[in-house]
């Protein structure tokens, strides 16, 4: 595998913006409404690279300074990073660039779907707004060497094509929610529409109300058709974890932390927490650590979220607990 200062990338900035009649004068926004769609984006772009480039290409979505004040607007920037593996197999010129892949999306608008809707250009949003989460009938384009499905709404014979990548992407569960939890801002303290726009000679893509409607309901429904076991969401965040209760085994892969309010175990395996808490001597209830915590969530046959499991992947500080008196960690009867 490259080298991660060896891995060329490709970057594309681009703007949300959430706006509505009644925001002329007001630019905040919720943040338990903001909050989940920022993550949705990270989690729907990552779906969306893995689908045209590949399980090897990396994406990173980050949030870039300078918010303009004429509505609530974001400004982000895609990464995605190209292994040597992933150009070797497939060629530079079918790796999609952070710029095609917000265009096949249909963040942004772009030459890609200018052709129209039956020539298996239609972007994954453009297809979720046209389906309305009505049912379909799928069948392969037996005559096109690109892997073309034509979709056909059941009922009225109207017809899409999809790329096999768009059409992938369509019934993959996680991108369906990260597509709903996208919107969440829309519907809340008068924010009604949501533009996203790119560099400054790309055309803005605006999303109505009732396009956000037929998206919403097209995730439902898909959500809702998918009967295969899901391979787990996996994120990596930022965490303050604290030992909830010493641990007297030195070999135990997994220890027991405090996450907020909740009373998690954490594989610590990764990590030097055991050998550092042997070096000094124990551990205590409080002992705290700054970790970057790894987060998986499975998921059942009826796509329903099972419950978390966790792995500290780094651990970045630690604070020992506020007290002079020491439970020896490994030997606490003090033999």
């Amino acid at each position: 595998m490259a080298q991660a200062e060896d891995v060329p990338m490709s970057r594309q900035e681009f703007s949300v913006a959430y706006d509505g009649p009644s925001r002329a004068d007001d630019h905040s926004i919720d943040v338990r409404n903001l909050a989940p769609a920022l993550l949705a984006f990270g989690r729907l772009l990552r779906e969306a690279n893995t689908e045209f480039n590949g399980k090897k290409s990396t994406t990173k979505v980050l949030v870039v300074s300078d918010f303009e004040h004429k509505c609530f607007n974001i400004n982000f920037e895609l990464i995605v990073g190209f292994y040597d593996q992933i150009k070797q197999l497939l060629g530079l010129d079918q790796v999609k660039t952070a710029k095609e892949i917000l265009e096949w999306i249909g963040l942004l608008k772009g030459p890609l779907y200018g052709v129209g809707l039956a020539t298996g250009y239609i972007s994954f949003l453009k297809y979720l707004d046209w389906k309305k989460g009505q049912d379909i009938i799928e069948e392969t384009v037996e005559s096109d060497p690109r892997g073309i499905t034509k979709v056909t709404i059941k009922g009225n014979g109207n017809s899409v094509c999809l790329t096999p990548e768009i059409y992938s992407l369509s019934k993959n569960p996680k991108a369906l929610r990260a597509t709903q939890d996208a919107f969440l801002p829309l519907g809340h303290d008068g924010f009604e529409t949501r533009r996203v726009s790119g560099d400054e000679e790309d055309t803005p893509e605006d999303f109505t109300p009732e396009e956000v409607a037929n998206i919403a309901a097209s995730c439902v429904k898909g959500i809702e058709e998918s009967k295969e076991v899901n391979e787990p969401d996996v994120e990596e965040t930022p965490a303050w974890l604290s030992v909830y209760s010493p641990v007297y085994d030195a070999s135990a892969t997994n220890w027991r932390f405090r996450l907020g309010l909740e009373t998690i175990h954490a594989d610590i395996t990764e990590t030097t927490i055991a050998q550092d808490a042997l070096e000094r001597g124990g551990a205590l209830s409080g002992d705290t650590y700054q970790v970057v915590l790894e987060i998986t969530t499975h998921y059942d046959s009826d796509n329903n979220p099972k419950q978390p499991t966790y792995k500290i992947k780094k651990v970045m500080r630690f604070v020992p607990a506020r007290t002079t008196r020491q439970t020896d960690l490994f030997n606490p009867d003090g033999a």
